[in-house]
Order: structure tokens, then sequence, then C-alpha cells
């Protein structure tokens, strides 16, 4: 464990805030100044909104920007064109900015003490840097997730709907944070709300486009989403592919097998209303948008790190098997994209074997195993999560 004085050098707002604040600086000025193939995410995200005004499909290859294929809603590329209308320098340094001041904020809420806040940021700083280097919209995607949680447990019902909305038209798979809908009063009535902000949005582009051409783009959004949907990289199916060759084929077997086990534990229904229960059920559902995601990439796994860390400092700082998979978490998971893993050793296994999977796919199991027997572990997690809180006092020393 670190000293006092080291944890109040480290979990100082200021620092944690500068530390954002500064990379996210650095990091969009060096790929800039790096040329367009450095930040050719961001073009991909950008150009699309010209070809919406003009009416032509978005799902074609960009010869300016190295034929890459555009995959996200149209209501997405109208999204940007707040970014898309400004050079590329001052756009790409905005949109990181606000990637990570939506993830920052929503981590700002997401504990009701300052520590733990601030240790969250700190746990999730490397593979924020990771997703912040591609210029995705993967730390949005999470802090919006998260947002969305935020907002049903402070009953702020109708900004949960236009969170959860967002990040489904983002990536359809954000939709999966609305399962926790179940757990807060009126829950018909919320997800109608949702659905509504889901709708409106998605019909934004009839603002600039005609509705013959609204189908045809949309048509093609979805054609694209089952086109990308056929090959296989980080996630359990890959990891079941590289290490016991089963066949891509399976994977609508493994992903109903997932979705079957992720909504199992509803049965014990008159735990809804538990804090403990809600926050391992967005744990899971964080971790399992990317496991199961047979396309996940590198900068994806943000959005599984931010789950398994907020499981992490609820339940698992008190346990062997919290530090165990901690451990594996950072040296397999977040370590595994960065300069200190040699490219050889990445090449030769870590890319062969999906190695940064597999330290979530055991999280997600030693979650869901919790979630399963819930009534066997509620006892346990309240005492966890009351040690946890003891942990961590409300003001900063």
């Amino acid at each position: 464990m670190l000293s006092p004085r080291i944890q109040r050098i480290l979990l100082n707002p200021r620092l944690v805030l500068g530390l954002y604040v500064v990379l996210t600086i650095v990091v969009s000025f060096q790929h800039y100044f790096k040329g367009q193939f450095s930040y050719h995410n961001y073009r991909t995200f950008v150009d699309p909104f010209f070809l919406l005004l003009k009416g032509q499909t978005l799902y074609q290859p960009m010869p300016d920007n190295f034929n890459e294929i555009y995959k996200y809603s149209p209501a997405f590329a109208l999204f940007m064109a707040p970014f898309a209308v400004l050079p590329d320098w001052l756009g790409l340094l905005l949109w990181n900015a606000l990637n990570n001041v939506v993830f920052y904020t929503a981590a700002r809420r997401l504990f009701p003490d300052v520590r733990r806040q601030l240790l969250f940021l700190l746990l999730c700083l490397i593979d924020m840097m990771t997703a912040l280097h591609n210029s995705q919209a993967n730390c949005l995607l999470v802090g919006l997730m998260l947002w969305t949680y935020i907002n049903l447990e402070n009953e702020k019902y109708s900004w949960a709907g236009l969170c959860v909305a967002l990040a489904a038209l983002i990536k359809i798979y954000g939709i999966g944070i609305g399962l926790i809908f179940l757990f807060y009063p009126q829950p018909i009535r919320n997800g109608a709300v949702a659905f509504a902000w889901l709708a409106l949005l998605a019909f934004t582009p009839l603002l600039v486009v005609s509705w013959p051409n609204f189908r045809m783009i949309y048509q093609d959004w979805l054609a694209v989403v089952r086109e990308s949907a056929t090959g296989i990289q980080l996630s359990l199916m890959g990891v079941l592919e590289s290490w016991f060759g089963v066949a891509p084929t399976a994977k609508g077997v493994v992903q109903a097998i997932g979705m079957l086990l992720l909504l199992a534990p509803l049965v014990w229904f008159r735990f809804w209303r538990e804090a403990d229960y809600r926050r391992l059920y967005v744990a899971s559902i964080l971790i399992f948008v990317v496991i199961f995601n047979q396309m996940a990439e590198s900068p994806t796994f943000i959005i599984a790190v931010a789950g398994f860390m907020f499981w992490f400092i609820w339940y698992g700082r008190g346990t062997r098997l919290g530090w165990a998979l901690f451990a594996l978490v950072l040296i397999f998971t977040t370590l595994s994209a960065t300069d200190l893993n040699p490219p050889a050793l990445r090449h030769a296994y870590f890319d062969v074997y999906k190695l940064k999977a597999v330290p979530m796919i055991l999280a997600w199991a030693v979650i869901q195993a919790q979630l399963l027997l819930y009534p066997r572990w509620r006892a346990r997690l309240q005492a966890a999560a009351a040690e946890s809180a003891q942990l961590a006092p409300t003001e900063i020393a």
C-alpha cells in the first residue's frame, strides 16, 4: 500500500485534473503534427458530415482518408458538425476534450467521496490515453453510459434517457446500459422517455436530407454494421478461436449464452432496488459490451476497464481475488498497448492469443457469479462497500 503522504500527493484534485487537461492537449497536438494518418480516425468521424449535406451515402471508402469506412450512425455524423467545420488542429483538440470532459465529469460523480473519484480517474488514466491516442469516441461512450447510471441514481430519469440514447447512436451496444432502467421506479415510463429521445435524435438527419435519402443512409448503415460483424478481434470469441480453435461461425451461440448469463440474475427482482446489486450490474454491463463485441479493439477497452475499476474500488480492494484480478488487468489489459510491452512480445503472444481480453473475461465471470449468487454474496458485498467507504474520507488532507 502507498504511504499516506504519497496518497495525498496523488489523490489531489488539481493534480488529476491537470493530468487530464495536459494529456488531452499534448496528445492532440502530437497527432496533428505527425500528419493526417496519425489522426485519421478523427477525419473518419467528421468527413461524413459533408457527405450527409450532399445527400450521399456515408458508408463508402474515403479516398482522401486512406479509404477508411465510416461505421457510425447517420445521426452521429450530424452531431459532428461543430467539429467538421473547424480546422483540423482545433477540431481534433476539441473532440478529444469533449471525450475526456464527459468521462472526467462522470467519474467525479460516480462515488460519494472525492478520494475514490480521483482514484478511479488515476486507475483509468492509461486506458484513457490509449483511447485518446486513437481519437475515437470510447471515452465519450463510457462517459455517457456512466452518466446514465448517475442520473438514474439521482432520479433524473429524462437526463438518463438522453444519455443512453446518445450512447446508442454512437455505438449500438451503448444501449446495453439501458438494462439498469429496470432497477429504478417506473421503468416502463422512463424506458419510453429514453426511446423517445432515441427516436428524436435518430431522425435529426432529416434536418439536412430528404426522406428518401434518409431511408437510404440508414439502410446503408445497417448493411455496414452487419458486414463489420463478420470479423473477430479482442473478445471472448477471439480467445475461444485462438486458444481452442472454436469456429468464428459459433460467435452467435457464444453471444447468446453470454446474453442469457447477463440476464439470468434478473430473477433476484427483490434485490433490484439495492445499491450493491445495481453497482454489480453496471460493472458487468460495461465489461460485457466489450468482451462480447467480436470487433472490439484495444482503445475500446477503456469501457471494460472503467467497469472493472468501478467494481474493484467498491468490492475488490479488500480481497485477494480482487487484487489478483487487478494485477492481471494492469499487466495484460492496461499495459499491453503501451511501450512497456515489447513489440515482439505483443505480436507473438498478445495479438495472437488476444491476451488483452483475458483478464476482462475472468473479471466478468467473477462479477457475474456474484450477481447469480447474489443472496449468498449480499452480506459480503455490503461489508466490502462499507469498508471501501471507511477507507475513503470525504475530504482530501
